[in-house]
């Protein structure tokens, strides 16, 4: 393939890493709002805890799958693109910052992991 062909697949991966965080931001904005006005608290009857428990691993669950399915299609570009003669300045730069990719699904799965736990934590942990 091209190098500018290649950018374009990047830029459509880039571009669905950064939507497809969309939904779960605004499902953790809206429980936390639910916290923070004392909503949704160890009180809350047992069906709405664990509604909102089984919606949080839902929606993270949604979001790590395809996080993580992005940024593999994403790397398979970038080994494409080591094969194209003459890269653009564009292109070395891609290059040079792939290597975030993994780190960056690394702290996904961990920050994932926090958010879940912590609320779990939170609404089921006697205070």
């Amino acid at each position: 393939m091209r190098e500018k062909d290649l950018l374009l697949l990047w830029n459509g991966q880039r571009s669905q890493r950064i939507s497809s965080q969309l939904a779960p931001t605004i499902l953790l904005a809206a429980t936390l709002a639910l916290v923070a006005t004392g909503k949704l608290t160890y009180r809350s009857p047992v069906d709405v805890k664990a509604f909102a428990v089984g919606l949080v691993a839902a929606g993270g669950a949604f979001s790590l799958t395809g996080m993580l399915a992005s940024i593999k299609d994403s790397l398979a570009l970038t080994r494409a693109m080591r094969e194209v003669n003459d890269l653009s300045q564009l292109g070395v730069s891609v290059l040079k910052n792939s290597g975030n990719l993994s780190l960056t699904g690394v702290l996904f799965v961990a920050l994932s992991l926090f958010n879940f736990v912590a609320l779990a934590l939170f609404l089921y942990k006697r205070p």
